[in-house]
């Protein structure tokens, strides 16, 4: 029995410096400055520049899923995309991500996740609504329908991954219909075909 307390307060420890490493995973800015301003940028330049970062910053992927939703960003300064991403569910204040820091891919597989309503799985669905592991089930969620490549949340998201899975989100989303409607399916219905298969964007090449 003497050694149960050390044993729970070791345990305790690792697991607090585990979490420590996961929260900071996201947590740094970009080593290099890209050559070109990305706010200077038209909406359709902004795209091929994504495609060529190494790694992409948190500002610069907000206003990616602002196009995605919408075809298009008129936002002028991140405040605004934060404000609009999260007044819609699409992104959560208590992530606190700070513009200029690299993001990690659970982040943006949780906004790809909400704009092409995809409810997920049971887990993703029960817990990933109350903030336990979103980001966590949203990149497995978009790895099973072969949206990202296997990954884990915490990992830096590379411009040319997202780029990929900008278009597969895009083909996805024409294929259920979402640009037409705005109306929030919970099932998973739109997500299959007339066969009841559940539907894959093709390879991106």
């Amino acid at each position: 029995m003497g050694y149960a307390q050390p044993l729970r307060t070791a345990t305790l420890a690792c697991l607090a410096i585990s979490l420590g490493l996961l929260a900071g995973a996201c947590a740094a800015p970009r080593a290099e400055s890209p050559k070109v301003d990305p706010n200077t940028l038209s909406d359709e330049g902004f795209a091929n520049y994504i495609a060529q970062l190494d790694v992409v910053t948190v500002d610069e992927a907000y206003r990616a899923m602002l196009l995605l939703a919408d075809g298009e960003d008129g936002r002028k300064s991140f405040e605004e995309r934060k404000a609009e991403l999260e007044s819609r569910g699409i992104a959560r204040p208590e992530w606190n991500l700070q513009p200029e820091n690299v993001i990690d891919t659970g982040s943006v597989a949780f906004m790809v996740c909400k704009i092409c309503q995809i409810p997920g799985g049971v887990n993703m669905h029960a817990f990933g609504s109350w903030g336990l592991g979103d980001r966590r089930y949203a990149t497995r969620e978009l790895i099973y329908r072969e949206m990202l490549d296997e990954s884990v949340d915490y990992q830096y998201l590379k411009g040319s991954d997202l780029h990929t899975l900008l278009r597969k989100a895009d083909t996805l989303m024409m294929e259920k219909g979402i640009y037409e409607s705005e109306k929030v399916d919970l099932t998973d219905e739109g997500d299959r075909d007339e066969k009841g298969n559940l539907i894959v964007p093709p390879p991106v090449d």
